[in-house]
Formats: C-alpha cells, sequence, structure tokens
C-alpha cells in the first residue's frame, strides 16, 4: 500500500506542476501583482480607520475563523478500479489512508497560513495580546485538523455526521473569539483527541466504503480541473454547455453584426462554462478593488489590468473555431473569423470599461478620474485589438 501511495503521489505532484505552469503564466502573474497590490492597499486603509472595541469585530473574526476550519479536504488519490483491484487488500487499507491523512493535514496548512497572516491584524486590534491571538490561531488550526478526520470517518459510516462536528467545532471556534480562548482551545483539543482515537479504531473494525471514497475523490479532481480549465485545455473534463437564458441580451449584444463567427464565438463565451465564469470573476474582483478604493491612480490601473487580462483569456474562443473542420466545409467566407473576433473582443473591452468605471464612481466622482479610465482604458484597447489579437491569430495559424 505503501508504494500505490508513493507512486500515485509522484503521478498527482507532476500532474499539479504541470497545469501551474499554465496557471502561472507571466499575464496571470503581471496582473496578480496588482490585483494583490490594490488589495492590500485598500485592507491597509481600511485597518487605518478601524479602532478597538467596534461591536462587529468579533462577529467577523468569528465568521472567517469558522471559515478558516473548513478549508481542507481529504486527498485519497483513488480511482474507480481501485475497488474491484485493491478490493482485497481492503484490511491493509489503513497503511494507504494514513499517508493520506498526513498529506491532507499538511496541505490544509498553506490557506490557514494565509488567512492566519490576513487577519492577525485584526486579532491584535481586538484582543490587544499576543499569546491570545496565538491561541486562536491554534485553535482555528486544531478545528481545521478535526473537520479533515471527520471527513475521513465519513468514508466508513453510511450516514453523514460531518455537519454535526462542523457545528460543534465552530460553536467552540466562537467560544473561544466571545468569551475564553482558553476554553475553546481545550474543547477542541479534547474534540480533536477523541475523533483521532475513533478514527484509530474505525480503521481496524470499519468497514471501507469505496464508491463513496472514490466518489468523495473524484469531486476533489472534478474541482481542481475546472480550476485548470480556465487557463488551458484539460482532456479530463468534458464542456458543459447550458442555455443560459438571462444571458441572451449579452449574446445578442456580442454577436450585433449577426455573422456566423460572431455567433459562434459570443455563445462559446457565455454558454460553455469556463470562459463565461472567467470573465465574470474577473470583473467581480476588479469591481471589488475600484469600488472600495480612493486612490485615482490605483483604480484606473486595476480597470486597465483587468480588461488587459479578461481579452487574453476570452481570445482563446478562436482556436476551437479555426481548427473545426466544418467552418471549412461550409460555404462561409472563413476570411471573416479574424474581422469577428476582434469585433466580439472590441464589445467586450466596451462592457469592462463602462462597468468598471461606473463602480469607480461610486466611491470617487471626480472628473480626472473619468478622463484617466477613459485614457487607460482606450489604450489598452488599442494595445490588445492592433496588436496583441492580430499576433494571437498569427502564431495560432503558424
Amino acid at each position: 500500500m505503501n508504494e500505490i501511495w508513493n507512486d500515485r503521489s509522484k503521478k498527482y505532484q507532476k500532474m499539479i506542476l504541470k497545469y501551474l505552469r499554465y496557471v502561472l503564466n507571466d499575464h496571470l502573474v503581471l496582473a496578480l501583482l496588482f490585483f494583490v497590490g490594490g488589495l492590500g492597499l485598500a485592507y491597509s486603509n481600511w485597518l487605518k480607520t478601524l479602532e478597538p472595541g467596534l461591536w462587529y469585530l468579533k462577529p467577523l473574526l468569528f465568521l472567517v475563523l469558522g471559515m478558516l476550519t473548513m478549508v481542507g479536504q481529504p486527498i485519497l488519490l483513488l480511482e474507480e478500479p481501485d475497488k474491484i483491484f485493491l478490493m482485497a487488500q481492503e484490511k491493509n487499507i489503513q497503511i494507504y489512508l494514513k499517508r493520506s491523512i498526513r498529506r491532507s493535514l499538511f496541505s490544509a496548512m498553506l490557506p490557514l497560513l494565509v488567512g492566519s497572516v490576513l487577519i492577525f491584524p485584526l486579532l491584535a486590534l481586538e484582543f490587544h495580546n499576543l499569546l491570545v491571538v496565538g491561541i486562536l490561531i491554534f485553535s482555528t488550526l486544531i478545528g481545521l485538523f478535526t473537520n479533515i478526520l471527520t471527513d475521513y470517518q465519513m468514508l466508513f459510516y453510511g450516514k453523514n455526521l460531518k455537519l454535526i462536528k462542523q457545528v460543534l467545532v465552530i460553536a467552540l471556534i466562537g467560544i473561544g473569539v466571545a468569551f475564553s480562548p482558553i476554553l475553546g482551545v481545550i474543547g477542541l483539543i479534547g474534540i480533536f483527541i477523541f475523533n483521532l482515537s475513533l478514527l484509530g479504531k474505525i480503521f481496524k473494525q470499519g468497514s471501507f466504503y469505496w464508491n463513496k471514497a472514490i466518489k468523495v475523490e473524484s469531486n476533489r479532481m472534478n474541482r481542481l480541473y475546472h480550476f485548470f480549465s480556465l487557463f488551458t485545455t484539460v482532456k479530463n473534463i468534458q464542456p458543459r454547455v447550458k442555455r443560459r437564458k438571462y444571458a441572451d441580451g449579452i449574446i445578442n449584444f456580442l454577436s450585433r453584426k449577426d455573422t456566423t463567427f460572431t455567433y459562434l464565438y459570443s455563445r462559446i463565451i457565455i454558454r460553455s462554462g469556463s470562459q463565461g465564469n472567467l470573465m465574470l470573476r474577473l470583473l467581480l474582483l476588479g469591481a471589488l478593488i475600484e469600488g472600495f478604493s480612493n486612490e485615482i491612480l490605483l483604480k484606473v490601473l486595476i480597470g486597465a489590468v483587468t480588461t488587459y487580462l479578461i481579452v487574453i483569456q476570452m481570445v482563446d474562443v478562436y482556436r476551437p473555431v479555426h481548427e473545426n473542420i466544418f467552418v471549412r466545409i461550409y460555404p462561409i467566407n472563413i476570411e471573416n473569423q479574424e474581422k469577428d473576433l476582434l469585433s466580439v473582443m472590441k464589445r467586450i473591452i466596451l462592457i469592462s470599461a463602462i462597468f468598471l468605471t461606473a463602480i469607480g464612481l461610486i466611491s470617487n466622482h471626480s472628473l480626472e478620474f473619468i478622463l484617466g479610465s477613459v485614457m487607460a482604458q482606450l489604450a489598452i484597447a488599442i494595445v490588445l485589438l492592433k496588436w496583441f489579437v492580430p499576433r494571437y491569430i498569427k502564431k495560432l495559424k503558424n
């Protein structure tokens, strides 16, 4: 079982590194630098406006710490044939699962570390005691580990008792934040030790639910593949097409020329799921910074970078249309592919520019911001439509 785990762990790590090359591309890293810098500046400015004892700080801390206890999930690396070929080794499945648990606990510590760094200023502002802050973060870590152990216990149970235990963990986090951090951490340590002991007994006496475990791992991998599919083509998933009738207005706007290729491009973006969702997420992230920041230069730069990032992700709709053999068989003018792609990208830029500028006006009504935003969006539009998109098309053809 150790050999099976080692082999699958290496393949899994190799797959993650393979797709991370596409995720952490030059364009995204550049955009993330602006986004993280903008969010950091906005968060820093917000912290300066806070005072100790505000009524909403403890509820906010309770909410964030409670959410951090649920970021972990089992990494099982099980496959569909395992329920047949590994059935004979079920008595040794505990060896495999122990390695899996260690991997899952270690992986869950990264998002907890990032969350703890972000929320540390709020904890320090509210409690004014480094020891108390450390206890609350440690309590969150124990709660996170407890929830992960509970997930593993559910692989041996017919009924799902996860919700009950999650509520208990969150309640103890609430006790630690609102009343006594010591009482909260003692309760969480007690639950963790109980769950660890119970899991040991289950490993020896319980019956492993292969179908349930394989389904849990399949769902986790599908979520991972869908994330990677936002940046590159992933063979392990099949695209799902949805009608999305509510988006007909956007489709009609994008395909205003009413030609074959504008029809195809607009529907691929909106109805394929991945690209439409990515555009929406980028718009919302850009709008978040635009709406809460008062710095004109930052708002103008974030608006331009958001538009740039949206277009460089959406322009890939050209690939499936260009590679479709039926485009060359049907009696249509394929020379319009490039013109229609530029037309759709132009309308996407217009949507992004108007939306982000309108959101930016919420926190800054100055004429300087309006002129700066218009000029920046116009400049980025020229770069994208005159240089980037034609260069992408030429590269794809070659």
